[in-house]
């Protein structure tokens, strides 16, 4: 059967809309790799030392936060997510795809928690709100660093 619109075939009689499939077989074969998973991009510099900032700051503000608990389980609660976000940026630096996703997830996550509730903080408890500043900023360093690593890459 032949149809009357063959407009996609040039005067030759080859079909330039549509490669053989021996042509899109050598660029975009999923099988041509060697089969292993492809190692995740290495952190850069700066990325590990924001990272890093992340995790000390959140050390540096556990003092505060237990001060402020009114009870002991809030407390306990303070120290465990501390322990955990360690944890996790530890996770991060070593490489781990998934924990740099939830990294990031939580990098914004918090941010926009602590970043709305500033001006209250400013007015009830100033030192409160330097500290969450600082958190602020770095969490926020800590995600476009994040985000961006595959944009500019680091030469080291």
């Amino acid at each position: 059967m032949r149809y009357l619109d063959e407009s996609h075939r040039d005067m030759t009689g080859g079909d330039r809309g549509f490669p053989p499939a021996a042509e899109r077989a050598d660029a975009m074969d999923w099988r041509a790799g060697s089969g292993a998973p492809a190692e995740p991009a290495a952190l850069g510099r700066w990325t590990r030392r924001v990272v890093v900032a992340t995790a000390v700051w959140s050390v540096v503000e556990l003092p505060f936060e237990i001060w402020v608990s009114t009870s002991m389980r809030d407390a306990l609660a303070c120290i465990t997510a501390k322990l955990l976000w360690v944890a996790l940026v530890g996770f991060v630096l070593a490489g781990s795809r998934l924990a740099r996703i939830a990294y990031a997830f939580l990098c914004t996550i918090g941010l926009m928690a602590v970043a709305f509730g500033l001006p209250v903080e400013y007015r009830v408890f100033p030192l409160g709100f330097v500290l969450s500043s600082v958190e602020c900023v770095l969490k926020a360093t800590a995600f476009v660093c994040l985000v961006s690593a595959g944009v500019h890459p680091d030469d080291e």
